[in-house]
Order: structure tokens, then sequence, then C-alpha cells
């Protein structure tokens, strides 16, 4: 009985043998102390959430490294904006020293007519394809040049146009106003009709939305024709609405130097942290056309110097100097934002060296103690079997012999 009873001790300690050497084994190989749950359970726990929390950070982290060049980019664009308004300003105050004659100051107006050219190619600055100062309309330029007639395609001889066509349910047609800056929107309901869209664009003219002598006709052609009396003016239209059909403008009614801005007012944010959400752009109506109008200030500064009045340009260039100053102030949100990007960079990459660090206490192993372990485990391994092989053999013969 005592020599049967040697047997499942021999097996016992073999398993035990095994089990140590595999567990040595995968531990070296992994580098990880905890493979399994059942390795250590409140360390697994632990990690489940210290493992969310390396995710949200590499999340932060990934928003991070997308934003920070996109509102760099935009900054570069604004400091170009003001080197061209500064540099508007010396050339009005040349245009308005009394000492300039008529065709210098045609010449001063040209040179005027680039700046605003290159400020608004800077606000329509693209990143990786998004239109930075167009809110949330970043598939296209926010600022277009301007026309003072817009006509649909959809009116022809065949199936003209009436007061009375009903407008498409849910269609949307916008009137953005170079003078204003402002946009009108106007979404169909059922039981709309073109003279309702006519009402709605009086209406807009009576709230200052669009420039006063703005309106909508129908034209000898059976087309609808949204345009101004007053050629300094310039609008932008667009609509999806498929009664009135495609608004194109009419040929040779583009308004020099005038700019409307399609884009909307959107400020868009994107998480960069648990508690923190970062701006990512200055929409383009806010920082071109609202307060001091930047745009508006150099098209006056412009007709002031074709003009060639002395007081006009006066007036015209301290107009471009506040709108500097506007945009001086403007600025500075969007150098608050960089700042506080480059601030929660720093973090989130000293965050992430914290959570690896502390992941690796959970259930990293060393890797000197792992090795000895293993090679300790070999050892106690071969031993065991080695016993082994001499006790079970004897073991059973004499158990067969009994």
């Amino acid at each position: 009985m005592r020599i049967t009873n040697m047997l499942p001790d021999v097996q016992y300690q073999m398993q035990q043998s095994q089990q140590a050497l595999a567990t040595a084994t995968e531990q070296v190989s992994t580098g990880l102390r905890v493979n399994q749950l059942s390795d250590d359970p409140a360390a697994s726990a632990n990690m489940v959430v210290s493992l969310a929390s390396s995710a949200s950070v590499d999340q932060y982290t990934s928003n991070v490294s997308y934003l920070l060049p996109q509102l760099q980019t935009a900054d570069s664009a604004i400091s170009s904006v003001i080197t061209s308004l500064n540099s508007a300003i010396t050339q009005g105050t040349e245009g308005a020293n009394g000492s300039e004659n008529t065709q210098d100051k045609q010449s001063i107006a040209t040179q005027v007519e680039s700046i605003l050219s290159s400020v608004i190619s800077q606000a329509n600055t693209s990143y990786q394809g998004v239109h930075i100062f167009g809110g949330s309309e970043t598939s296209r330029p926010p600022f277009v040049a301007a026309s003072t007639t817009y006509t649909s395609a959809q009116g022809s001889a065949v199936s003209p146009l009436a007061t009375t066509t009903a407008l498409t349910a849910g269609s949307t047609t916008t009137i953005s106003d170079a003078t204003t800056g402002e946009t009108m929107t106007f979404k169909a309901s059922a039981g709309d009709t073109v003279a309702t869209l006519q009402t709605a664009i009086a209406s807009a003219v009576s709230a200052g939305t669009l420039s006063a002598g703005t309106s909508a006709t129908i034209n000898a052609a059976g087309q609808l024709s949204i345009g101004t009396n007053n050629s300094s003016n310039g609008i932008v239209v667009s609509s999806d609405d498929a009664a009135l059909g495609t608004m194109t403008a009419a040929s040779g009614t583009a308004v020099a130097n005038a700019y409307a801005y399609v884009g909307n007012s959107s400020v868009n944010s994107v998480q960069v942290g648990d508690s923190m959400s970062v701006a990512t752009n200055l929409p383009g109506n806010q920082l071109f056309t609202s307060g001091a109008n930047v745009i508006g200030s150099l098209s006056n500064l412009i007709t002031a110097l074709q003009s060639g009045n002395t007081t006009q340009i006066g007036t015209a260039t301290t107009a471009v100097n506040t709108a500097l100053n506007y945009v001086s102030q403007q600025r500075v949100t969007l150098d608050n934002s960089i700042s506080k990007l480059d601030s929660q960079e720093s973090y989130l990459s000293q965050e992430k060296v914290t959570l690896t660090t502390q992941q690796t206490a959970l259930v990293g192993v060393n890797l000197a103690d792992a090795a000895t372990n293993l090679s300790q485990a070999q050892l106690d391994n071969s031993a065991v079997l080695a016993a082994a092989a001499k006790v079970m053999p004897q073991t059973l013969l004499q158990y067969l012999q009994g």
C-alpha cells in the first residue's frame, strides 16, 4: 500500500513542476506576469481601467495632433492678413497726403486691389482639403466673388416660372450679401411658392440682412432673377430647389472688389481631454466681414483711391486701421487655443508614460528575475522527472509482482 500510494504523489509533483515551468516560460516570452485573469484577478481588473484610460489618452493625442497644425495654419493665414492690412494702411496714408496726383492714386488703388486679393486668398485657406474659415461648411471656399444678378436655369419658353409656381418642400435657397456680410436662408415649406420666396427676400431687406434694392422677379424668359439695383452691392445665390433649378450669375454683372461669405457661423470644437474641448476655427464672417469688416474696408479704400478724394481716402484708411486692430484682437482667441493645445500635448505625453508605467507595474515582469525563475523551473522539472523515472518503474513492477 505504501508503494502504490507513491504514484499519485509523483504525478502531482510532475504536474506542479510542469505548470511552474510553463508559467516561467510564458512570463519570459511575453514579458508579463499576468497573462490571464486567474493569474491575478485584482491586477487584471485594474489593468482594464488603465487600458481604458490609455485609449482615451490616445484619442485625445490624435485629436491634438490633427488640430494643432490646422490652427497653426489658420494663425499663419491671419498673420499674413495683418501684414496685408499694414501694407494697405501705408498705401492709403500715401494716397491721402495730398501730394499724389490722380494717376498716382489710381496706381495705389491697383496695389490695394492686389492686397485685397491676397486677403481673400488667405481667407480661403484650406488645410488637408478643409477650408478653415468656413464654419462647418468646409468643403468649398467661404469667400466668393459677388455679382449683382443671379438667374435660375429652370425657367424657359416651354415651362416658364410664375409667382404661383410651387417650390419643393424642404429645399433651401440662400442669398449671401457682400455689403452686409450676412446671409439670408429660406427653407421652403409645403405650399410655398415663388411669391413666398419673394416676400422672404423683401423681409430680409427690411431687416438689413440683404442690401436695399435686392429683389426677386420673373424675367422675360420665365426665369427667377435675384439681384440688386445697386451696382456696387454684390450677392451670391444658391438653391437646391428643383422647381427653380441651379442659380447662375448673369454674365457681366460681377462687382469689382466685392466678395460674399458663403460659409456659416458655426464654431467647431474637439475634445482633447476628459474635461477640455478646444475651438477648432474662427468663422470667416466673424473674422473678415463682421465688426470692422476687413474686406469691406479694403474695398472702400480702393473706391476712395479711385475717386481721388483725399478726405475719403483718409477716412477709408482709418477704417482699415480699425479693421487691423479688430483682426489682431480676434487672433488672440486663436493663439489661446494653440497655447492650450501645446500644453495639453505635453500633459498627454506625460500621462501616456505614467499609464504605461502603471500597466507595467500591474502585469509586467522583471525579465532578469523571470529568466532566473525559468532556469530554476527547468532545473526543478528535470529533478522531478529524474526522480519519477526511478520511482515509477519500480513501483509498477512491484505492484504487478504483488
